[in-house]
């Protein structure tokens, strides 16, 4: 469960995640608070976000929240050189090939994906990560920034993106942002995005999370939104 979105642009990387969850065992939602439940509880104010020690990256976890227990070592990562290596290692080490016993009776898994954006002072870019893993297959992938806003999603929301949000909506975003691209421009369509996708999976969350990072100041930050004018 979770919906992840990631708009991805030469000057900038916004993502955005609901705040839906479920936590089989206590679990972190800020890292000042503990959220304590019962097995397989629903958790209403989630954050699924994490960034490494200097902020140049952000992760946005979807899936089994207890099945990320690789998050902490994003924490004290310093880039995302270091940072996607640690996930595919995780991604790697989740598969159960030496357990083929228990994977050939398994009949039910979860999922896990997410989109880890950084930017990469090297080389001046910005690049996401989408991965997914679960205990039979895993993949990722690698995507540059353009000038043409790339979109990415992320979470059980994805398969209701497109119907929810309209080809020809998307399109139209898209073809808007080639000139300029600011939160400005591009919060309110995502927030909007959220509500439609929700109104079609009960497990994704209408109310995102925010965190963006611009070339002008590429440490990403949390940012919030209200409906207040």
């Amino acid at each position: 469960m979770t919906f992840i979105l990631n708009i991805l642009h030469r000057d900038m990387s916004i993502l955005a995640a609901d705040q839906k969850a479920i936590a089989e065992r206590p679990a972190t939602a800020t890292p000042d608070t503990t959220v304590h439940t019962k097995a397989s509880s629903i958790v209403h104010d989630y954050n699924k976000f994490i960034l490494n020690s200097d902020r140049s990256l952000a992760l946005g976890i979807a899936g089994h929240t207890q099945h990320h227990y690789y998050t902490h070592k994003i924490q004290l990562s310093v880039s995302g050189v270091e940072a996607l290596p640690i996930i595919r290692r995780h991604m790697e080490g989740f598969l159960r090939v030496r357990d083929l016993a228990d994977l050939s009776t398994l009949t039910d898994f979860t999922v896990n994906e997410g989109i880890a954006s950084f930017f990469d002072q090297g080389t001046g870019t910005y690049f996401s990560n989408t991965f997914r893993f679960s205990p039979i297959d895993n993949a990722t992938r690698l995507h540059r920034a353009a000038d043409r806003v790339t979109i990415l999603t992320a979470g059980s929301g994805s398969a209701h993106y497109e119907k929810a949000a309209g080809r020809e909506n998307i399109d139209a975003f898209i073809a808007s942002r080639k000139d300029s691209c600011t939160q400005e421009e591009c919060i309110p369509w995502m927030r909007d995005v959220f509500r439609r996708v929700s109104s079609r999976d009960s497990d994704s969350g209408a109310e995102p999370v925010f965190v963006v990072s611009t070339r002008s100041d590429p440490k990403y930050r949390f940012i919030e939104v209200t409906d207040r004018p």
